[in-house]
């Protein structure tokens, strides 16, 4: 991430951050995240402009505010290596949160990323023996970081939000789609640059051309809805719904068409059955290294698309609300809570807001029939899932 910005400035993460308006706004955000260097990344690539507090258990060189990490290991000693799985990375991560930078900082807000149950359910299994206990610890770790929270002063103006940022499908057979491309004559690799076409792999396929050639791309979208694990298929390009090519949708219905994106999007076919545990809905995967039964998630099925959203909010009752929301819904509704105005339009609505009108779209070409169901309409829509019909 820090290379990309190097090389293509400023505008290589361009959309505002939900950092960039509380910094605007003189409030303080801390950040403690036990994934990716990336993911803790992007959540603030500003943050020592913003005078924000990050700490990615990745390490002190992967940490934009190297002074948290100092801070954090001063008072609890390094983090965890070499453990055969991420619960003492949680555990770690909650005490961080619990023991420093709430009692100590007192931030306007805090986010706390814990990368388990995410890790066991890809490398152990959707319902192994471990990732219950991978759930299990997560669960406390949460438990302790909200009581350490309600320890503070004003703890009953405080709002706590609990999500996932998105769902698990179980995998089932691999997809050798190297294979299936070159019986098309066309050579491709996984996931890095080279041959006719660059293959982003998972249950859901970027396709990137070598060259640009719209003749021969739909040539290949034509061929691949042929294919019985062909699953939905999107193209840059189109009218905002219709693909560029017969039978596919735009990508501008799933809001991936980036300048940078790839031009051809390939969902692998699932259904709804049951995965190897016995839990509903499975999916072929291409390239990964998970075991079979593990999760993935990137793709329009159903269960890559549902995830978890729990709020407590002081003067809204409990109670369940089954109206399309996602995770573009959530800065509107923190920075409404906070009375802070955003840097830019956003595309998202606060949870309060008004719903949004649900809609299944189809389109085909031949045999091949395809649908995506979203809710609401342009930038702020949600996409429920989608696949071959």
């Amino acid at each position: 991430m820090r290379r990309g910005t190097a090389m293509h400035g400023p505008g290589f993460v361009a959309t505002p951050r939900f950092a960039d308006s509380l910094a605007t706004a003189n409030r303080s955000f801390a950040l403690v995240h036990s994934g990716s260097a990336g993911g803790a990344y992007l959540l603030d690539p500003r943050a020592k402009a913003n005078g924000s507090f990050i700490l990615s258990l990745s390490g002190r060189d992967a940490t934009e505010t190297p002074e948290a990490w100092d801070r954090v290991v001063a008072r609890l000693g390094p983090p965890p290596a070499g453990a055969p799985d991420k619960i003492p990375l949680v555990e770690y991560a909650a005490r961080a949160m619990a023991e420093v930078v709430l009692p100590e900082l007192q931030p306007d807000v805090a986010l706390l990323w814990l990368t388990e149950p995410d890790w066991s359910f890809h490398y152990r299994g959707m319902d192994a023996p471990e990732t219950r206990e991978a759930i299990r610890a997560a669960d406390q770790a949460f438990g302790g970081v909200l009581e350490a929270a309600l320890r503070l002063p004003e703890a009953e103006r405080m709002a706590v939000i609990a999500m996932s940022d998105h769902g698990h499908v179980g995998t089932t057979e691999r997809c050798d789609l190297v294979a299936e491309l070159a019986s098309l004559d066309v050579a491709a690799v996984l996931d890095r640059p080279g041959a006719d076409v660059s293959v982003a792999a998972g249950t859901m396929c970027w396709l990137w051309p070598r060259e640009p050639d719209a003749g021969r791309l739909g040539r290949l979208a034509a061929a691949l809805q042929e294919r019985p694990w062909c699953g939905a298929l999107l193209a840059a390009g189109g009218d905002g719904v219709e693909g560029p090519f017969p039978g596919t949708f735009d990508l501008a219905l799933v809001n991936a068409d980036h300048a940078r994106a790839a031009p051809l999007l390939l969902q692998m076919r699932g259904g709804p059955e049951n995965d190897p545990y016995g839990l509903p809905g499975w999916s072929p995967i291409v390239g990964k290294d998970f075991p079979p039964g593990g999760g993935m998630h990137g793709g329009l099925h159903r269960r890559e698309m549902g995830n978890l959203m729990a709020l407590s909010v002081p003067g809204v009752p409990p109670g369940d609300d089954a109206s399309p929301v996602g995770l573009v819904d959530v800065t509107p509704t923190l920075l409404s809570l906070l009375r802070v105005a955003p840097l830019a339009p956003l595309p998202g609505q606060p949870l309060w807001a008004a719903p949004r009108e649900a809609r299944v779209l189809t389109t085909g070409r031949g045999d091949y029939r395809q649908y995506l169901a979203v809710a609401g309409e342009g930038r702020g829509s949600i996409v429920r899932d989608g696949g071959r019909l």
